[in-house]
């Protein structure tokens, strides 16, 4: 009975060695499988087997100064960065270590939050990957610009004196010692009935839209392209008064040279191309893979 017993032991130890065997035997398998984890710099910590490089120390600290508006508060001296290292980036990675450890990345809430970086990290490469070589050719940005000048208008500003009236009468009586030769800013000073009357009517420089909207009729006659410096115009009613105005000198108003915003221009034919092509992609995806919306349930 005892020499039985003993064989028995002895078989159930024998098979457990060839359990463990053949686990390790898996094991090994699974880690051959598994690729190592490339280094890219120079490695200053390390914690367990996770490195830490000091190109990824500097791109840390180098985010973190681009949020302190105060400079004192950045990190320059060698000193802080071995702090830095020390208090944020290898804690980070004990914390890491001891969250794997309790499997909190099995964590339903954790696994979307995780998928949902990954899905967001891999878009945006893919996305760089696709548009990261596309440039804008010079003819490109010469069509470009020769198609929208009218946007690179300079604002234009013009010297102005009025002279208002409240009658029609007195409006044709001004004009008529305006065309007879009259100075317009003494005929201001005499028959104007507005507050710029004191200044001989000036009102300075002004630009289209500066006054509101209660002047939109004025600025159209004083902004007109009919209406050239030195030039007076024909009498035109702003509610109830009656106007005449005369344009002293004019500034701005030219399109800017190409060579002024070629940057700008270079800019937005490459987004233009970049988001035509990202459109192509979707375009493609779309037939490749299967989309179901379900706008009803969006509240």
């Amino acid at each position: 009975m005892h020499i039985h017993k003993m064989k028995v032991q002895a078989g159930a130890v024998a098979a457990l060695l060839i359990l463990l065997s053949a686990g390790c035997n898996k094991l090994e398998d699974l880690g051959s499988k598994i690729k190592p984890m490339q280094v890219r710099g120079t490695v200053i910590a390390k914690v367990d087997n996770l490195p830490i490089t000091a190109e990824q120390l500097e791109q840390e600290i180098q985010n973190y100064n681009q949020l302190m508006d105060n400079p004192a508060a950045k990190i320059t001296a060698r000193e802080q960065k071995l702090a830095y290292l020390n208090d944020e980036l290898i804690r980070r990675y004990l914390f890491y270590l001891e969250a794997k450890a309790k499997q909190l990345d099995e964590r339903p809430n954790v696994q979307e939050i995780l998928r949902n970086l990954e899905i967001n990290v891999l878009a945006n490469q893919l996305m760089q990957d696709e548009v990261g070589n596309i440039t804008a050719t010079s003819s490109e940005v010469e069509d470009f610009y020769n198609i929208y000048k009218e946007q690179y208008q300079q604002s234009e500003e013009r010297k102005v004196r009025e002279i208002g009236v409240d009658s029609e009468q007195e409006a044709k009586d001004a004009l008529v010692q305006l065309l007879q030769g009259a100075d317009f800013a003494t005929l201001a000073t005499q028959r104007s009935r507005t507050e710029t009357a004191g200044k001989g009517g000036d009102l300075g420089f002004i630009k289209r839209g500066q006054r509101g909207p209660d002047f939109a009729a004025f600025e159209e006659v004083a902004f007109s392209r009919a209406l050239n410096a030195g030039q007076v115009s024909n009498i035109f009613k702003v509610k109830n008064r009656y106007y005449i105005v005369k344009v002293d000198e004019i500034k701005g108003g030219q399109v800017k040279p190409l060579s002024e915003v070629w940057d700008d221009i270079n800019k937005n034919v490459l987004f233009l191309k970049q988001q035509q092509k990202l459109q192509e992609i979707t375009g493609r995806l779309l037939k490749k893979n299967k989309v179901v919306r379900y706008d009803d349930k969006i509240k």
